[in-house]
This record gives structure tokens, sequence and C-alpha cells, in this order.
């Protein structure tokens, strides 16, 4: 592998340098290579990458440096502002490719193509490149020259399908869940064709596609209809089961939500979620008859839903647990989800506080294990940073530097292939790069 200049030493990656000219769904995957320690260089042009003017924005920073989306995922990287359609900006790409073990890009086959940058020509400067397309679709199929976002594989996906309550239309997903994944898989791949590089010495294409990354996220749907033949419907809050069980769900609180999934073996079970009702109120209604002897018989999952198949007894039962619900639903309407889910976790009730961002803003949790990143940027101010999603004992992920702004290291990158001042110079007047000097 390829020893860089500014990779950090103590990085599991640091003797990797990546050339990242992704699409923003593939940032992700640059960021956690660049995290890791590798030497990751965002490559874009000279106009900047459009995700540099998605909102929202940083108050008080120029348009194309005050994007929070851009802000986040572009940590760690220095940034290169480079006309590859110029062919005097191609051949600058090239003699940096030169020194590069890893390509990330999002092209569709046409756009290598135009670009004359297709596999094929970007092994003839690097054989043994490990090269890496993230791509809406992948890059084969009849669906390969399309255009995509996020929402769009999230919909292709059959996500949103699975999205959404149990007579009502399909639901969007948060945005950027696509991006996401296939950054990870992109990353994952990478690593493992690197690990395969080392021990052969041969590079290798690397894909992923958010149509495919997102396919998993469907859990078992896709095996239910292929070997079932049946689709799996949207449950909403109710689950899988076809029918709301008390204690499973999302039920409101004094300040905001929990989520509660009192209903099997796990935990203390429902039994459980009856003892946290003594404790926080001295008694519950659920101690008489004739809830009492029900939950103490029947009130799990499994013996529910035999239950309620016996077409005798299920009216019956429905009614007792819509009873139950009832009270259920009272009880969480009078505490704050925090103390619902302390005392929760002391009794092994699995509930789960509803968090928002200024929740995890505030999570003991994070403070105590240091999560957060700060840094100083010298545009956009001071900075506070997610963490990492992983921990190395031995060689920790860092956060070494901001975003880049655009072009900020173009002259000391190309002069890291031997371009001198005067080269660049010339490129800079003809357009053919960008950035301060």
């Amino acid at each position: 592998m390829t020893m860089t200049h500014e990779a950090d030493a103590s990085g599991a990656l640091s003797d990797l340098r990546v050339l990242d000219l992704t699409h923003p769904a593939g940032h992700y995957a640059g960021r956690l290579l660049a995290d890791l320690g590798a030497d990751v260089v965002k490559v874009e042009p000279v106009e900047g990458d459009p995700a540099r003017h998605w909102g929202p924005s940083l108050p008080g920073a120029p348009a194309a440096e005050a994007s929070v989306f851009f802000v986040l995922l572009n940590a760690n990287k220095r940034g290169l502002a480079l006309d590859l359609s110029d062919e005097r900006g191609r051949a600058a790409f090239l003699r940096l490719l030169a020194t590069a073990d890893v390509l990330l890009e999002s092209w569709t086959p046409a756009e290598a193509a135009r670009l004359r940058l297709t596999d094929d020509v970007l092994r003839e400067t690097r054989p043994d490149l490990i090269h890496a397309s993230v791509t809406g679709w992948g890059i084969s199929g009849p669906y390969a020259e399309w255009a995509y976002a996020d929402i769009a594989a999230n919909a292709m996906s059959g996500v949103m399908t699975l999205a959404g309550f149990v007579d009502g239309p399909p639901e969007q997903l948060p945005d950027h869940q696509g991006y996401h994944t296939a950054s990870i898989n992109a990353a994952a791949g990478i690593l493992a064709a690197l690990l395969h590089r080392d021990a052969t010495g041969e590079g290798q294409r690397v894909e992923a596609s958010m149509f495919e990354s997102l396919l998993m996220a469907e859990e078992t749907a896709m095996q239910q209809a292929d070997i079932l033949g049946t689709d799996r419907a949207r449950t909403g809050g109710q689950g899988a089961l076809g029918f709301k069980m008390p204690g499973l769900g999302i039920y409101e609180t004094t300040d905001g939500h929990v989520y509660a999934m009192c209903t099997g073996n796990a935990g203390s079970g429902f039994p459980g979620l009856v003892q946290l009702m003594r404790a926080l109120e001295g008694s519950t209604p659920l101690d008489a008859e004739p809830y009492a002897s029900f939950i103490a018989t029947a009130m799990n999952t499994a013996q529910i839903t035999v239950l309620m198949a016996d077409p005798a007894r299920a009216p019956q039962v429905r009614d007792l647990l819509a009873e139950i619900e009832t009270k259920v639903v009272a009880f969480f309407a009078r505490h704050p989800k925090e103390t619902l889910y302390v005392r929760g976790q002391e009794l092994r009730v699995l509930i789960g506080a509803v968090n928002g961002p200024a929740d995890i803003l505030a999570s003991q949790q994070l403070a105590a294990r240091g999560w957060w990143r700060e840094i100083d940027d010298p545009i956009r101010g001071h900075l506070r940073y997610p963490g990492f999603p992983w921990a190395l004992a031995g060689t920790p992920a860092r956060l070494r530097r901001p975003a880049p702004l655009l072009g900020e290291h173009t002259d000391e990158i190309l002069a890291e292939t031997g371009l001198v001042d005067e080269e660049r110079a010339a490129l800079r007047a003809a357009g053919v790069i960008g950035g301060a000097r």
C-alpha cells in the first residue's frame, strides 16, 4: 500500500490514499475510510460538489461552505477542485491516480465513458487499483443509466411498502438511508478488496448500489413472498401480530413517547410492566380480576397468538386485550419518558425512550464515552461532530480536520504529484483547477 503525505500515522488505514469523486450516495464511504486514517482526497468540480448547497446551512458561512450535510460527511478529507472534462484536468487526475490505492466514484457507465475514465483506462495507470462504484442501481442491468436519489431507492427497494400503518399508504423513511447504507457496504467491500490485494497483489472492482443495499432492510419480506407466496403487510405499531398487543408499540408520555416491547420472554415481559406500574404508582388496576389471572397465565405473544387463532375464544380475548391496553396507555401518559426508561431498566422491562436530537445531544451515555468530537474551523466556526461508529483501541479514529473548503488543498495535492508552481498557475488561469493558492 502507498504511504501518503497526509494520512494519520496512528490510524488503521494510515498507509492508504483514497480519491473520492462520489455523488452524495458515496460521501459517507470516503468519510469512514478517512476517519480510520486514510488520506482521502475529495475531488470535485471547479464549481463545487452540488451537495455543498444542500440545506440546512450553517449561519454566517459562505454559501459554498455552509451545508451541514457536506460538512458532516466530508470531514477528515482534503479538497481538490479539478475539471475532469478538460484534457489537462484529466491528465492531472491520472497523475494523482498513480499515487492512489482506492478510487471511489458514482458514475454511470455512460458518464465514465464520456470522461474516458472507464475501469480499463484507470488500470492502465494503476493496475492494482481498488475501484469502487457507489451508485443508485449498479453499473449493469437495464437501470444502470437511470438517474437516482435516496428517496427513489427507498421506494424501489420495497422498504416503503413495509413502513406505515395497517390501513394507510406506504410511508417515507427519513432521508439518506439509501446513501448511508450503500456507503457502509462500499467501505466494507473496499476493505475486503484491500485484504485480497495484500495477499495477491491484485486490484479489483467493488460495487455497492443503494437499491441492492436497501433490499436487506426488508428483513424477511422477500423470502416470505418467494417461499410462502404471501406479502408481508404493513403493521404500524402492532408489529407483525395482526392485532394490538398491550405493552407493544409507541406510547405517549408526559414529555414525549416511549417504545415498549413487553410481550415476549425477553426481559421481564408483561409481568415486569405490571411491576413497574406498582413501583411508580403503588398499585395498578391490572392486579384485579379478570386481568390478574389472565396476565399470569397467558400474557405473552406466543400464547395470545394461539388464543386469537381460536374463533370461539378470539372475540373475548380481543376485548380483554383492549381493556388492558386502555390501562397501559393511561399509565404511560402519567409519567415522563426518562423515568419510565430508567425505572424500567431496573426491573428489566424493555422500554426505550423515543429520543429526539436534543435528547441525544444531552445523552449522559455519549458524554461518558467521550463520543462527540470538536474542532475549530476558521470559516465555519467551532464545530461539534458526531463520533465514530466503532472504537479501535490500538488505532483509534480521529477527527483531524473539518470538511475541506472548495479546492482548499488543490495546490499541495497537485504538488505531491510533481506539478510545479508554474504548471499549476497555468491550470488555474485556464480554469482547470480551483481553490485558493
